[in-house]
């Protein structure tokens, strides 16, 4: 099963996608500091793959690449694969099962060298 597909309902990811895109341009309109903390940093001290990742998703989607990119590489993934699920509307998307798990091992490296623990 190492190199098999999971089929992913695109029906689902689109709402999924729109939940995203909505928070994500609504978020800095909320008063104090909306972020959602880390808990893995906040108990260790050392960031899980995911940090930054609402800074990357809201400063994507306000247009600033460069923030985005710095804070997770993966919110700007994600802000380009809601649009696109939004636009094109697949009914079944097949996902390698190894793509996830890869994924994270390579955001968290990027986490890791980000906060100067690698």
């Amino acid at each position: 099963m190492l190199g098999g597909t999971v089929a992913l309902d695109g029906r689902e990811l689109r709402w999924t996608g729109a939940g995203l895109l909505a928070a994500g341009l609504v978020l800095p309109a909320l008063p104090g500091e909306p972020g959602v903390p880390c808990l893995l940093r906040t108990l260790t001290g050392i960031p899980c793959p995911l940090c930054g990742m609402t800074t990357s998703v809201v400063s994507a989607l306000h247009l600033h690449p460069v923030d985005a990119l710095a804070a997770n590489p993966a919110g700007v993934t994600l802000v380009l694969g809601a649009v696109a699920l939004l636009v094109v509307r697949p009914v079944r998307l097949p996902l390698p099962v190894l793509v996830p798990p890869l994924a994270l091992a390579v955001l968290w490296l990027f986490e890791l060298h980000r906060f100067s623990i690698l």
